[in-house]
């Protein structure tokens, strides 16, 4: 017989379907011993007689029933075992007291049952038990003949419960390591579902710190809305304290310098015309300055725009070095200039690389206190090289390579030299926005040289583009102009300052610049529309000639002036600050040249100016001045001007109720009035109604530029879903 392998034990499993099988079968045979008794007792047979050992069969039977009975709860295994020999009895009790037939039944059917409950081992000895019995005396002996049988039919009985009692341990053996599987997998599952359970408490740990961090990036996007509304308001300020004060002084220095007429008997010596000269050029150096960072209230703080046009390096030198002078004069320092005779033209933005010379000679006189200042420039095969050197302090060399980071200042007691540690940055900044290089070499007490380049018109850039700037791409310089329609001509003028490779030229009228498409062909046509535009305005041709021509129209929302004209009522809306030429394209578009000017404005300078510039150019027969809005109403009605420039900001009445009141009045219908304002209206209106751009060509436009400008507006543009963060949808 194979033996079968002991299985590891498993107290959480409940009864297997065999041990079931096996209670039952014992209820069945206790059944089985209790009506077998008892059935001679009730139905006593005719062919026998009851003897004492026929009462004792019952009596044992009973007893056996009833106690295999109760321990069978209890106990299964001891009631097995008792059923059992109690039945082997009772069958030895049987056939001496019925005879050899009953009994020799009894153990025949007792061989399988014994087999079943208990195993081989209890149908094995029942069948020994059978085998004894046939051969012992009995009242009803059968004949040998027929007892011949009865072994043939042990063995038969025994080997048939073999073959049960094997299969049904290979079913009991089955099931138990099905069992036992079954309860591996019910325990890995619970490790599984642990784990899960661990997982899904870390996932949901991570939500909220992602929560936690989505909140906190909204609330760092607010803030940085605020602090861009901050900027924005800080920069407007800027424009009305700053800005004002800064154009009374160029536009007087600029009157004195070119127009020395307008003071009559002031005579000029030759070193106050050279000091003036210098005035008026640091003047307008500081002005293109301040609309620099005016510009970055409006458009992204990393494209500081480039006006390039080919310019002579040493003009733009020597003009720095001029202005540096008297610094170098002051502290007893000499400076030597050296060049070549011949040296090309560079495609350069003059401004940008006299501030780079301007920052580099202020360092080399602030860190020198004997010596000079040598300035050399060279030429290489695809470059020039521009050397400052100085024979000051030096710089250390662990400090060599933190020199041109942002307000960083190099130690050694040298902070008391002043500066904020922003020139080397910005200056080497400029440099790379026109594809050069800028390092430096230095000596402590021997001083420090500072080295930058600057390519060739053609040459291939040795510098790699900074991330964060916008490099304008070299090409073949075209003549072709960009025409501006707007009544605003600070639009041109910051257009200008953004694409100052192309000449712009203004247009107050689409009729205007319908009439400059055929006179000057134009590259393209920029219409400033308002962002408050019906959409079927933005598309289509201006006239005849743009779509003759197809000239590209490109249309957008730069914020402007006119906005508030067609807002408000004014004829015209000038931003301060006002150059004499915007103020005579203002004029000479409105009236040609009126007989009476009002200017009315709180800040007595910018009257000043403004009365000068139409003095000094015969702009207007009289020109009248008022410092408030009561006043402004009071010259009006004495007077009856032609022109009116109206400051809007004013204390008490302000720029907009002196136009109520004067429109009010049917005497003044006629009368231009013309506003003068610092305000943030045109950026409020395009936040207020969203911004649009669109491109109109009547020939069509190819599918590769389509492309192209797809792929370009992708890679400037960035969707925000920021905004609707933490907000129902």
């Amino acid at each position: 017989m194979i033996k079968l392998p002991r299985l590891p034990a498993t107290p959480e499993m409940g009864l297997s379907e065999l041990d079931t099988f096996r209670r039952q079968l014992l209820l069945f045979w206790l059944v089985f011993i209790f009506y077998d008794v008892w059935i001679f007792l009730i139905y006593p047979l005719s062919s026998f007689q009851i003897t004492r050992t026929g009462y004792i069969c019952l009596l044992w039977g009973t007893c056996v029933s009833l106690f295999a009975y109760l321990l069978r709860r209890y106990w299964p295994r001891v009631a097995a075992w008792f059923t059992v020999l109690g039945s082997l009895v009772l069958g030895g009790l049987i056939y001496v007291a019925f005879g050899q037939v009953l009994g020799l039944a009894h153990l025949a059917i007792l061989i399988p049952v014994a087999g079943l409950l208990l195993g081989m081992r209890a149908s094995t000895l029942v069948a020994l038990g059978g085998l004894v019995l046939a051969f012992y005396p009995s009242p009803l002996t059968l004949p040998l003949d027929s007892l011949s049988y009865w072994p043939a039919i042990v063995l038969f009985l025994w080997g048939l419960t073999l073959l049960l009692v094997r299969g049904f341990r290979l079913m009991d053996y089955w099931e138990e390591m099905l069992g036992v599987q079954q309860h591996k997998m019910i325990s890995e599952l619970r490790h599984r579902q642990g784990e899960l359970n661990r997982a899904l408490k870390a996932l949901e740990e991570t939500f909220d710190n992602l929560k936690r961090a989505n909140d906190e990036l909204v609330i760092a996007h607010q803030e940085a809305d605020e602090a861009r509304a901050l900027k924005e308001q800080f920069v407007a300020n800027v424009s009305h304290e700053l800005r004002t004060p800064l154009n009374l002084i160029v536009g007087f220095v600029e009157l004195m310098y070119l127009s020395p007429e307008t003071y009559d008997g002031m005579e000029y010596t030759p070193e106050f015309e050279h000091d003036l000269r210098q005035l008026f050029r640091a003047g307008r150096h500081l002005q293109d300055l301040v609309n620099d960072v005016l510009d970055l209230s409006r458009i992204d703080a990393s494209r500081l725009p480039i006006l390039r046009e080919y310019q002579d390096l040493r003009a733009v030198i020597a003009d720095a070095v001029d202005t540096v002078a008297p610094l170098f004069k002051q502290r007893g320092l000499s400076h030597t200039v050296a060049w070549p005779d011949a040296l090309p033209h560079l495609f350069i933005d003059r401004t940008r690389i006299r501030q780079v010379m301007l920052n580099l000679l202020n360092n080399a006189a602030r860190f020198t206190d004997d010596g000079g200042i040598q300035i050399k420039v060279e030429q290489a095969q695809e470059e020039i090289l521009v050397q400052v050197q100085d024979t000051g302090v030096g710089i250390p060399g662990d400090q060599l390579e933190h020199i041109f980071e942002e307000f960083r200042q190099v130690d050694g007691g040298l902070r008391s030299r002043g500066g904020a540690g922003l020139g080397l940055a910005i200056s080497r900044r400029f440099v790379q926005m026109h594809g050069g290089r800028m390092w430096v070499e230095s000596q402590m007490d021997q001083g420090s040289s500072f080295f930058f380049t600057l390519p060739l018109p053609g040459a291939q850039s040795a510098a790699t583009p900074m991330s964060t700037q916008t490099i304008r791409k070299e090409f073949d310089v075209s003549t072709a102009p960009i025409i501006v329609v707007d009544p605003d001509p600070s639009v041109a003028e910051l257009l200008h300052r953004h694409l100052g490779q192309h000449p712009i030229l203004s247009a107050a009228t689409i009729e205007e610049a319908e009439v400059l498409i055929e006179r000057a062909h134009p590259l393209a046509v920029v219409v400033n529309t308002r962002p408050d535009t019906p959409m079927q305005d933005w598309l289509g041709t201006l006239g005849h000639n743009s779509e003759r021509y197809a000239v590209p129209l490109l249309r957008c929302s730069i914020p402007s002036a006119s906005w508030l004209q067609h807002a408000s009522g004014f004829d015209a809306v000038l931003t301060k600050p006002i150059s004499r030429g915007v103020l005579t394209t203002t004029i000479s578009r409105l009236c040609g040249r009126p007989a009476c000017v009002l200017v009315v404005d709180d800040d007595a300078g910018f009257v000043s100016l403004v009365t000068r510039m139409l003095s000094t150019v015969y702009l207007a027969d009289q020109v009248l001045s008022a410092y408030s809005g009561m006043q402004a109403v009071q010259l009006v009605h004495e007077t009856t001007p032609d022109l009116v420039f109206l400051d809007l900001l004013m204390p008490g009445m302000d720029g907009f109720q002196v136009l109520h009141t004067l429109r009010s009045d049917p005497k003044f219908q006629n009368t231009l009035i013309v506003a003068v304002t610092a305000t943030t209206y045109a950026e409020e209106a395009l936040l207020r109604n969203g911004g649009h751009f669109s491109l109109t060509r009547s020939a069509g436009i190819p599918t590769g530029s389509l492309l192209d400008l797809i792929q370009s507006s992708l890679e400037i543009l960035r969707p925000d879903y920021t905004a609707d963060v933490g907000h129902p949808s």
